[in-house]
């Protein structure tokens, strides 16, 4: 019996955007008043940043990490005053290494949930697509989107393995999706983080499954 076809020998390659796994310090995720982060350019100052930013108040970091494309991320939570005091002090401390950073005061419940990958289960509806250049405005456009219209997270991605840029997604009814991507954008402007926006009114069930969510 001869050889199979190669048509027969290839296998589907599936394609996938599921999110890598970064790992929160400890859980559980969100149920505080504010959200914070900041990216610096160096890994040693980053960490340097890291104690002198919990050294002045009593914030959470929920992670503290290297990322793509050899930066150093620093994510963390808290009451309104101590979240403040630590990112203030992460900004001075960070200093000319500083490239992006977040301080969101009552941030949207799915928030920070997202950014370790648990969200709410599977909607129905359009999808929105964001994209921006850092983390942290990824985080704080996201945050906006949440809070401009009832839509639900379906993956958020930072830095890891896209050059350090974000993108994310998020589902619900079209004009909720329109409404939140408007907000998304309106968080960056003025700003050149904003790469872009997409939405898509009738997304194909492989399409959802790619994302894996």
């Amino acid at each position: 019996m001869g050889p199979a076809p190669i048509a027969c020998m290839r296998r589907r390659r599936e394609l996938s955007l599921i999110r890598p796994n970064l790992k929160p310090s400890f859980l559980p995720l969100g149920g505080v008043e504010a959200f914070a982060g900041v990216e610096v350019q160096g890994i040693p100052r980053g960490m340097v940043t890291v104690d002198a930013l919990v050294k002045k108040a009593a914030a959470r970091v929920v992670l503290s990490t290297p990322v793509t494309p050899g930066k150093f991320l620093v994510l963390f939570d808290g009451s309104v005053a101590e979240v403040e005091e630590s990112f203030s002090q992460a900004e001075v401390t960070a200093g000319d290494q500083l490239i992006d950073g977040f301080m969101l005061p009552y941030a949207h419940e799915q928030l920070e949930p997202a950014v370790f990958g648990v969200h709410p289960p599977g909607s129905d509806g359009a999808i929105g697509l964001v994209e921006t250049a850092t983390s942290c405005s990824g985080i704080r456009s996201a945050d906006a989107a949440l809070k401009a219209a009832k839509v639900d997270v379906l993956v958020l991605h930072l830095s890891v393995g896209i050059g350090g840029k974000c993108y994310y997604a998020f589902r619900g009814e079209l004009f909720d999706v329109q409404a939140s991507v408007e907000a998304a954008a309106g968080a960056l402007d003025g700003c050149e983080t904003l790469l872009g926006t997409e939405i898509i009114a009738r997304p194909h069930p492989d399409f959802i499954a790619a994302l894996g969510v």
